[in-house]
């Protein structure tokens, strides 16, 4: 399955400013990782060159819409459908039921639905990919199809199973080697390695 990885520049990996510790992602996963995304987006304008990037590329899949998870990735599902002309649809956190279930999703009504829609999934930084999966069950559910991924960030080599795991492309920006696990099998915390917290700055 393809992936394309990082021919822009590696300018938009520092404004993330990547940290290395062993970090509780929230996400069901620990990873080597931090990415400050909120710092990805302060200034929009850097981001111009990599949502153009981006957008050149998944125009090929003739799609109908932009689907991102609130909030970073549905900043850049935003950017990338006005860039196409296409919709854009915020996918929302849905409320969990029960501790550590996985987080899913939830996507606005659309007069007349969307079946049929060919949709590519935007997130501002793939790691595990749990985020880009659960709107892709989203849109399938409602009878879309999604045509592929992009991101401002691939996290490897966690994100390197999203294309394969989906069935569909994969395009990253840029690309930041990590690790990530399921919690209950990360080797840092059977090594004993305490976690770091991500607001402290070594």
């Amino acid at each position: 399955m393809h992936r394309d990885h990082g021919v822009v520049d590696s300018g938009v990996t520092g404004l993330a400013h990547p940290r290395r510790g062993h970090f509780d992602l929230g996400t069901g996963y620990h990873g080597d990782v931090w990415l400050d995304l909120d710092a990805l987006f302060l200034r929009p304008a850097l981001l111009r060159p990599h949502v153009r990037w981006l957008a050149d590329r998944v125009q090929r899949h003739q799609v109908d819409a932009v689907c991102g998870p609130l909030e970073g990735g549905a900043f850049l599902a935003q950017a990338i459908a006005d860039r196409l002309g296409t919709a854009f649809l915020a996918a929302h956190r849905a409320p969990s039921t029960r501790p550590g279930e996985a987080t899913a999703y939830r996507l606005p009504c659309v007069r007349g639905g969307i079946g049929g829609w060919r949709v590519v999934i935007a997130d501002d930084a793939v790691n595990a990919g749990t985020a880009v999966r659960a709107c892709s069950d989203q849109l399938r559910g409602r009878g879309a199809v999604p045509v592929a991924v992009a991101a401002l960030l691939s996290l490897r080599p966690a994100s390197a199973t999203v294309a394969e795991a989906m069935s569909v492309p994969f395009y990253a920006a840029s690309t930041i080697h990590s690790r990530a696990w399921l919690g209950n099998e990360c080797p840092l915390c059977a090594s004993g390695t305490p976690l770091t917290h991500p607001s402290r700055h070594d």
